[in-house]
């Protein structure tokens, strides 16, 4: 069994990625064993985060009892330096590591870096035995950006848990938001679009994140809008029942990988309200199963919603499709068995790698037929 090492955020960490790491966790496989080890990004005391990375650090170097391959979850900023460093001591070792690109904003930060220090971000990509994107919007942007070989990136979609059967849906429409209630998301014209909607009580905008505000006018605008409820940061579960009373998911980014929250409400049978950014165009096709509107556009984001609100028919239709896509590609059963073939590749490819180069012909031979005037 191959033993794969996950730095990163660990289960239950805060963010997508810990949210991932948690379903990972509960999957079950007698190919690899997967340990969770905090490389020091998690929220926390700063004693804490560099006692975290230490830890990473050491396990980096620690020996290891059999064959074992290393994932690199990466994000932008302090998570990409931090994975710039572990890298460096893997490779040092001759160690096998494989990279978990996951960051929404990646793109940005790494266009934005001088020269030398793009040379450092592509130099641990290209060095890396494979990596891991979340679709092929990412999978192309590593090829062409970063240098990255085609066989060696691989795209292993995100994936959630879903329930058996969904549940019946009456009363007022609830229109559910999952992430940070900020500019990045889209909230400003979330609530724009909101109250040119006026639904006037027959539907509920509810918002389940942290507020990120920092002028205050999303603050000002929320309590200037009707039916519409900050929810603040919810838990797992409490998230989990928050999609099982919604009929509709709403998330107008600016900036997305593979959006968690969408497949969340995908698997619970909510209609999609959407921007194409990232992998989402890969998942969400226009007007079958969820609505595309463009960034930044509160009128376009109104007309969408208007349409799952106030047309059951069409809220249930949009719904249902992307129920269907979920099952087929984004069910978590689904996850365990790519993310095994992902790691298991990328160990072959670097043992093939470093195996020693065989002669073709036998050096002494060769050294003694050209003394004696032989031919080789």
């Amino acid at each position: 069994m191959l033993d794969v090492v996950v730095l990163g955020p660990t289960p239950g960490a805060a963010g997508g990625i810990g949210v991932m790491a948690g379903y990972l966790a509960s999957t079950s496989s007698n190919r690899t064993h997967v340990t969770f080890v905090d490389s020091g990004g998690s929220p926390g005391t700063k004693v804490g985060r560099l006692r975290a990375a230490a830890a990473a650090v050491r396990r980096c170097l620690a020996r290891e009892t059999g064959p074992t391959v290393y994932v690199l979850s990466v994000a932008s900023n302090g998570s990409a330096w931090r994975k710039t460093v572990l890298s460096l001591l893997l490779r040092l070792r001759g160690k096998p590591y494989v990279l978990h690109l996951h960051g929404a904003g990646f793109v940005t930060f790494y266009r934005g870096l001088p020269g030398v220090l793009k040379r450092v971000v592509r130099s641990m990509f290209t060095s890396a035995a494979g990596v891991m994107v979340l679709g092929q919007v990412w999978a192309d942007f590593v090829r062409s950006d970063l240098g990255v070989a085609p066989d060696r990136v691989r795209i292993v979609a995100n994936a959630v848990p879903g329930p058996q059967r969904l549940p019946d849906r009456t009363g007022p429409v609830n229109v559910l938001f999952a992430g940070r209630v900020g500019s990045r998301k889209g909230v400003p014209e979330l609530l724009q679009a909101w109250q040119q909607l006026n639904t006037a009580g027959q539907a509920q905008l509810l918002l389940a994140g942290d507020l990120e505000d920092p002028s205050g006018n999303i603050g000002r605008t929320l309590r200037a809008t009707e039916d519409v409820e900050l929810l603040g940061w919810v838990s797992p579960e409490d998230l989990t029942a928050q999609m099982a009373c919604s009929s509709v998911l709403v998330l107008p980014s600016h900036a997305e990988n593979l959006p968690l929250s969408l497949l969340e409400g995908m698997a619970w049978g909510l209609a999609p309200v959407v921007t194409p950014v990232g992998a989402v165009p890969e998942v969400i096709s226009h007007d079958v199963n969820g609505l595309v509107t463009p960034v930044g556009d509160a009128d376009a984001l109104e007309s969408a919603l208007r349409r799952v609100v106030f047309d059951r028919p069409a809220r249930i239709r949009t719904g249902a499709e992307a129920r269907r896509t979920w099952e087929q590609s984004y069910s978590l059963t689904q996850y365990r068995p790519n993310f095994d073939d992902a790691v298991e590749v990328a160990f072959q490819k670097h043992a093939r790698a470093r195996e020693p180069m065989r002669c073709a012909v036998n050096p002494t031979r060769w050294f003694r037929a050209g003394r004696s005037g032989g031919k080789s």
